[in-house]
Formats: structure tokens, sequence, C-alpha cells
């Protein structure tokens, strides 16, 4: 049994996100980077998606076989993990190499940060 990861702060999703997806999965078929993209946009990232693959099929407009061996290709590629699974049904999330890209969009944002301290009075200054 897998557990949902656990995130300590909302991770970045970006237009450059996922323009980065697009770059790192184009060599997959075409309705891969349709059900990678309905993963990582209907709940905050990294959070499980509870919708099964027929609902996924539905709004993407392509056959639930079709969804599911796109989720099997994702699943395998580290672009989707299991999150847990109800009887036959998994539930899926943004794998860990989606949650790398949106991290390291964050540390990239972090670095152009920089912190200043004022000087403080002490009792010897007045």
């Amino acid at each position: 049994m897998t557990s949902p990861v656990m995130r300590p702060r909302e991770l970045p999703f970006s237009a450059d996100l996922m323009r980065k997806l697009l770059e790192e999965t184009a060599e997959l078929p075409g309705a891969d980077y349709r059900v990678l993209s309905y993963y990582v946009t209907a709940v905050p990232l990294g959070d499980t998606v509870r919708d099964t693959a027929k609902v996924v099929a539905e709004t993407v407009k392509l056959t639930e076989g079709t969804v599911s061996k796109s989720i099997g290709r994702l699943v395998n590629g580290g672009w989707l993990a299991r999150a847990f699974r109800v009887g036959a049904v998994s539930f899926y999330r943004a794998g860990d190499r989606v949650l790398e890209l949106a991290a390291g969009d964050d540390q990239v944002e972090q670095a152009l940060a920089t912190v200043s301290h004022l000087p403080m009075r002490g009792p010897c200054d007045e």
C-alpha cells in the first residue's frame, strides 16, 4: 500500500511547468500529455485526483482504454504515481518527475530573493 505524498507547502504550478512537461514528454504519444495535463491541473499539485479513468477519458475526449494505457506509461515513466486503491480502482497523483520539475521552478524563484537585515539600535546606542 502506498500513501499520499506529504507536502510541507504548496508546490508552484505555472505555465513554465506545463511547457517543461510538454518538452519532457514529447517522445510519448499525444494522449499521454493530455492525461498528464488533466492530473496536474485537476487538484493542487501533488494531491490525489479522485476521478476514475472513465471520468478522465470523458473529460479529455479519449477512450477509457487509451487513458488506461497512458496512465500505465506515465506511471512507468515516473510522471504519475498511484496514491491508493479502492477495490479494483486506482487513484493517482503527480509523480516524482513532475514534483521535481515543480520544485526546481520554486528553487529558481527562491534564488532570486535576497534578505537584508536592518541595523538594530541597542541600549548602548542611545
